[in-house]
């Protein structure tokens, strides 16, 4: 019950993300740092698979804006959960 919020975030930003362009958002910066926060409390939850999207989520919008640094902080966390998830050949392809 505690997580239905963090889904239904989650569930709004890939709407929002899966449109070609850069989203209409009134802060990117408060975006990604949004993007940011429902990973980590995913990961929290112990719920990797999850954090893993949003991730994945961070990263597109970081690609979006053109956020190069933003793109290799997702990129580092996405493979560091592949990594504690025992998937080393789908972490290399992050790197």
């Amino acid at each position: 019950a505690l997580s239905k919020p963090l889904e239904e975030a989650f569930s709004l930003w890939k709407q929002l993300l899966e449109h070609p362009g850069v989203p209409r958002v009134r802060s990117p910066e408060q975006s990604v740092i949004s993007l940011q926060l429902l990973a980590a409390l995913f990961r929290l939850q112990g719920k990797p698979i999850q954090a893993l999207e949003s991730f994945l989520l961070l990263r597109s919008l970081c690609q979006k804006l053109g956020d190069n640094l933003g793109m290799a902080n997702s990129l580092c966390q996405i493979t560091w959960i592949l990594l504690q998830l025992e998937c080393p050949s789908q972490a290399q392809v992050n790197l």
